[in-house]
């Protein structure tokens, strides 16, 4: 397995978990080398050792490898003193890739970090597929998906080479996050609760809600392996199955933030909730609906009649339907569907589709999501069906055509007419339900509400004029990205996420949106302000610039009346108290304002990041502007807008401290900005602006759940104009 090594000025890549993808810079302003060198049977670390691998590769990621060291402790790329090869590149090393199986057929791939801890494992399934399974430093999966590496490969590639899993393994980056959305096996995430009885309330008693839930997972099971044509059960499918005493609130939002962790863009969320609802009112004037999660004390008679005034207590034992869109809001799928028959009343529909909708047909079009709900247009009923109690729209369902599959609902083509017919005109339907398809509805809300002149529709018909136009009024896109997870100076703790939601933002901007992109992660202040000084030397008047920060931030109203970057070198307050070991915000404005890029945004997700407008220590409110583009101007948009000189920023917070999120997931902040980004304007214009993004992003603001919750702050800087708007100009599809 010893194959070609390429030097190269490495482009943006993302990393979602582990090392099996790969770290980022740019070519501009250095050059580094990505390689992997094969590491001689001799001289295998005790730890790895004892795993008895096959193959063991070392992953070098650094300054240029220069030839002097052949012979030295290599004989050709094998490693052949391991000491000397650490002892003179210092921290280069990034990991071990070790290859478990024969030479013939590879079993298994397992990655650690130089600390011998495993990072990721990928088992070959055979027939062009891996499994992969990513791990935090707890050693908890992250993320798994099947990856169907084949298809990486171009048919001329696969012919040429007669087993391309021993190049693919032997390559530094095994897949980046392109590929993991473009080449997984599409997984479904299924959560069905059910729930049957209520202790200490004998009139919340069902006879079919827990068979329901375990009957939706077996079917949506079932129906998955018929799907991909595999009569087995495939590991691409994740049941979350919660049914009596284990489908407690906690259990259920546990469920969906698992989720929201693992599920890719390309993927399937379902959910189920068959049980209790009803609706309640806080403060007697506004009325909304709450799902009852199963409670071992019980809902008392008592608590459940006052509907006006209900105790605390037991709202805080149920789920109501705003902070179930919160954490859905949350899953990366754009395939989703909701099922359940818990309406109390005849106004739970249109409260449902409403609330998942966030209230915004403006919102729900930026996200794109392809959300399908079935719900009762009545009170959910359950009757009896050949001998067997079953929700109505359970029946329905589960006991469509064997010809007809369930998942080509999401298909939008003549296939998902099939399966919506089949499943609403069963004769005993009588209206008790309609299928609600999101995508259609906010199509019919344009035509209504906006211009449908088809000849300039967005982006994606592409017309030359368009072409044209944004060749004239753009050039380059740089963009630096800063996450700093780890900091030296006592009182800054060690952050989960900054990272993580670095390199994903530096990928989304690279593959789908063509920034040449500089991933700076844990760096010191020195080389942040050297790489800020890079883009005074090479931007020009056309480019676009932006400007990423994830970590800690800080803020001084006193005496320095200033907000800060704390760097991974900063020192303490007590030792820095002037904070010159800081990144200032008035600093940063007026390098980032001198900078030749006519169009320069600034993103951050740090805490106190709303100080880097000067007017949030006055307490002004600045109205923030969200961007309504017809479909019928979005040239002329570009037009007026791009020639305009552009300073902005969007901070996840004002003055307030920002919430990091769960270790291994991302922060709420950048969890929207990548939804928005990754959707590419396809259900809007075809563009992203930053007003799109803060209109998501607002939503967010209206959270009952206190660590979804963000506020975020928009703004100018520097000498911009007042009509500006930083736009994102998604690539052509490849």
């Amino acid at each position: 397995m010893n194959y070609c090594l390429k030097k190269r000025n490495i482009v943006a890549i993302l990393i979602v978990a582990g090392l099996l993808l790969s770290k980022m810079s740019i070519a501009n302003p250095g050059i580094v080398e990505e390689m992997t060198f094969v590491l001689h049977k001799s001289q295998y670390p005790q730890e790895i050792k004892k795993l008895n691998p096959t193959v063991v590769y070392v992953l070098y990621y650094g300054t240029p490898f220069f030839s002097k060291f052949q012979g030295f402790f290599f004989r050709g790329d094998t490693i052949t003193n391991y000491k000397k090869f650490t002892d003179s590149l210092g921290h280069t090393q990034k990991g071990f890739r070790l290859i478990f199986g024969s030479n013939d057929k590879i079993d298994s791939v397992w990655q650690t970090d130089n600390k011998y801890i495993v990072t990721d494992k990928a088992y070959n399934t055979g027939e062009g597929l891996l499994r992969i399974m990513a791990y935090n430093e707890a050693g908890r999966v992250v993320d798994e998906f099947v990856f169907d590496y084949l298809r990486k490969f171009s048919i001329s590639e696969r012919t040429r080479a007669k087993k391309v899993l021993p190049i693919l393994l032997r390559q530094y980056a095994v897949y980046d996050q392109t590929d993991r959305n473009k080449y997984s096996v599409k997984a479904v995430w299924a959560l069905s609760v059910g729930i049957d009885k209520y202790i200490g309330n004998n009139s919340l008693q069902f006879d079919a809600c827990e068979s329901d839930a375990i009957s939706y997972n077996s079917f949506f099971s079932n129906q998955y392996s018929r799907y991909l044509g595999m009569n087995e059960k495939v590991s691409s499918y994740h049941g979350y199955l919660l049914t009596g005493a284990n489908a407690t609130k906690d259990a259920i939002l546990n469920a969906l933030k698992d989720i929201s962790l693992k599920a890719s863009a390309n993927d399937y969320f379902i959910f189920n909730f068959s049980g209790y609802s009803d609706v309640f009112s806080i403060d007697s004037a506004n009325f909304s609906t709450y799902f009852f999660p199963y409670d071992s004390e019980g809902y008392s008679k008592e608590a459940l009649q006052q509907k006006n005034s209900l105790a605390k207590g037991t709202v805080n034992k149920l789920v109501s339907l705003k902070t179930l869109q919160e954490y859905i809001q949350l899953i990366p799928a754009r395939n989703q569907l909701f099922i359940t028959e818990a309406g109390p009343s005849d106004k739970f529909r249109p409260e449902f589709i409403r609330t998942l909708m966030q209230s915004s047909p403006l919102v729900a079009s930026l996200l794109n999501k392809n959300r399908i709900i079935m719900v009762p247009n009545k009170i959910g009923l359950e009757k009896r069906f050949n001998e067997k109690i079953k929700g109505y729209i359970n029946h329905f369902i589960t006991s469509i055509d064997t010809s007809i599959n369930i998942y080509n609902i999401f298909s939008e083509d003549a296939k998902q007419d099939e399966v919506t017919y089949a499943i609403e005109n069963n004769k005993e339907n009588w209206k008790y339900f309609d299928i609600f398809f999101e995508k259609e509805f906010l199509k019919l809300y344009r035509d209504i509400f906006g211009d449908t002149e088809e000849a300039t529709r967005g982006l994606k018909i592409r017309p030359k004029e368009l072409q044209q136009a944004i060749s004239d009024l753009t050039s380059k896109k740089y963009a630096l990205i800063v996450g700093t997870d780890n900091y030296k100076g006592k009182g800054w703790n060690k952050l989960s996420n900054p990272i993580k939601d670095a390199r994903a933002v530096a990928d989304e901007l690279s593959n789908s949106y063509g920034f040449e992109v500089q991933l700076l992660e844990d760096k010191p202040m020195d080389s942040i302000y050297k790489a800020i000084r890079e883009y005074y030397r090479i931007a020009q008047p056309n480019d676009q610039l932006v400007v990423y920060f994830a970590g800690h931030g800080d803020v001084d109203n006193e005496l320095l009346d200033d907000g800060f970057i704390v760097c991974t070198d900063s020192r303490s307050i007590n030792d820095d108290p002037v904070r010159n070991t800081y990144i200032p915000y008035a600093k940063l404005q007026k390098m980032l304002n001198n900078i030749p890029a006519r169009q320069v945004l600034v993103l951050l997700d740090v805490c106190h990041g709303g100080t880097f407008d000067a007017k949030a220590f006055e307490n002004v409110k600045r109205e923030t502007s969200t961007t309504g583009i017809s479909n019928k101007n979005v040239l002329q948009f570009l037009k007026d807008k791009l020639p305009l000189r552009t300073r902005k920023f969007l901070s996840s917070v004002g003055t307030e401290p920002a919430f990091d999120g769960k270790a291994g997931r991302h922060s709420p902040f950048a969890n929207l900005l990548l939804q928005v980004l990754r959707a590419k304007g396809e259900g809007s214009n075809g563009i992203v602006t930053l007003g799109d993004i803060n209109a998501v992003l607002q939503t967010a603001s209206l959270n009952e759940t206190a660590t979804l919750k963000i506020s975020p702050h928009m703004a100018d800087f520097g000498n911009t104009d007042a009509f500006s708007e930083f736009i994102f100009i998604p690539l052509k599809d490849k």
